[in-house]
C-alpha cells in the first residue's frame, strides 16, 4: 500500500523564520540603559561591604599581631628573670639604653628568637616603620672603620626585621618615675625605674589591665624628626605612649597623674588619616597576661582615644578616658593611689 509523503518525514513546524528573527534581535537602547543601571547597583551595594569587610580582615590580622608581640613579652619574662624587655627600641642617650640593633623589645625579639616584629605590621596603619628609626644615633661600621650612611642603614635594618609600627606603653618601657615630682623628663632612664617586670605587675592592678602594645598612631603631618627615610620618605608610627600626665590631689596639690594613652592608635575602621592624625574608630591593644582587645573609639579626634581633661575622679582632677575606662589601667603601678 501506498504511503502518503506527508506522513512520512520530518515534521515541519510553522513560522520557522519569524521564530529566528526573534532569538536574533539584539538588546534595546533602553535594555541595555537598565541592565547597566542595575549592575551600578549592584556594584555601590556590594562595594561598601566589601571594604568593610576588607578593613575586618585587617584589624584581625592586626589583633593576631599584637597578640604574638604580648606571648612573646611574656617568653621573654620566663626566660630573663621577669623583665618583658630591655626596655624602649629607641637608641638616644636620654630615652633608652643602647644601640637599636641589641637593645629594646625590638632587638630583645629578633635576636632572642621570639619573633620578627618587622614581618608582622598593622596593615592598616600608613605607617610602614617606627619613628624611632628617624631618631637613631648610632650606626653600625660597614667594615671599614666608617659608619653606614643613616638611610642604608635603616633599610638595611628593616630588610634584617628591626622594625615596627605598634607602640609600646610607657609602663613596658619605664615601670614607673622615682619621684612623682613634677618636671623631671619622664622617659629619661635617669628618672625612670626602668624595664617592666612581672612582679611589678598585680599590685595596684591586674595584669589583664596592664597595656604592653597596642596600635601606633601617625601624625602624618607633622614634625620631620617622625619622618624615616629610606628610597623615599615615610612617616614614621609613634613610638611609646608619653607617659604620666600632670593631676591635682586634695592636699599635695599637682603631681604626675595618670597614663597619657593619646599614642594608641586607633587605627582601624571609617575615618582617614589627616594631616595632624587620624581620625579611626577601632584600635586593639596587648595586655601582660597575653590577651588582646578592641576598642572603639566614640568620638574620634585627631589625637586617638577621646579623652577629658578637667574630670573628677575619686576627689581627683585628673584624666578620663571614656572608651577604655576600667579596661586599660591608667594610675600609678608601684605605689599605692591612682588604683584606676
Amino acid at each position: 500500500m501506498r504511503r502518503n509523503s506527508t506522513a512520512s518525514g520530518s515534521i515541519a513546524v510553522g513560522g520557522g523564520r519569524g521564530t529566528a528573527g526573534r532569538l536574533g534581535r539584539g538588546f534595546t537602547l533602553i535594555e541595555l540603559l537598565v541592565v547597566i543601571a542595575i549592575i551600578a547597583l549592584l556594584v555601590s551595594i556590594l562595594l561598601p561591604a566589601l571594604s568593610g569587610a576588607r578593613e575586618a580582615g585587617k584589624k584581625a590580622v592586626c589583633l593576631s599581631n599584637i597578640r604574638q608581640l604580648a606571648v612573646a613579652a611574656m617568653t621573654h619574662a620566663n626566660d630573663k628573670k621577669g623583665a618583658f624587655s630591655t626596655g624602649p627600641w629607641d637608641d638616644r642617650p636620654n630615652r633608652g639604653y643602647g644601640r637599636l640593633e641589641e637593645v629594646g623589645w625590638v632587638a630583645d625579639y629578633l635576636n632572642g628568637g621570639y619573633g620578627v616584629p618587622g614581618q608582622i605590621l598593622c596593615p592598616s596603619s600608613p605607617s610602614r616603620a617606627t619613628q624611632s628609626m628617624s631618631w637613631r644615633r648610632f650606626s653600625p661600621s660597614n667594615g671599614s672603620g666608617r659608619a653606614t650612611p643613616h638611610q642604608a642603614f635603616t633599610t638595611q635594618m628593616i630588610a634584617d626585621g628591626y622594625n615596627t609600627n605598634y607602640c609600646q606603653s610607657w609602663f613596658m618601657a619605664y615601670t614607673a618615675t622615682k619621684t612623682l615630682a613634677l618636671g623631671v623628663d619622664v622617659k629619661d632612664p635617669l628618672f625612670v625605674v626602668g624595664p617592666l617586670k612581672d612582679d611589678q605587675v598585680g599590685t595596684t592592678a591586674s595584669a589583664d589591665r596592664v597595656p604592653l602594645f597596642g596600635d601606633g598612631s601617625t601624625d602624618v603631618g607633622q614634625s620631620d624628626d617622625e619622618v624615616v627615610t629610606l628610597t623615599g620618605s615615610i612617616r614614621g608610627a609613634k613610638s611609646v605612649t608619653d607617659g604620666p600626665t600632670t593631676a591635682l590631689v586634695p592636699g599635695r596639690g599637682a603631681v604626675q597623674g595618670r597614663q597619657n594613652y593619646s599614642d594608641f592608635g586607633p587605627a582601624h575602621g571609617k575615618g582617614g588619616y589627616t594631616a595632624f592624625g587620624q581620625d579611626r574608630v577601632y584600635g586593639n591593644i596587648g595586655f601582660a597576661d597575653g590577651h588582646v582587645a578592641t576598642f572603639r573609639d566614640t568620638q574620634p579626634t585627631n589625637e586617638g582615644f577621646a579623652f577629658d581633661n578637667g574630670v573628677t575622679m575619686q576627689g581627683i582632677i585628673t584624666v578620663r578616658y571614656q572608651d577604655i575606662e576600667g579596661k586599660v589601667f591608667g594610675g600609678w603601678l608601684t605605689r599605692p593611689g591612682f588604683g584606676f
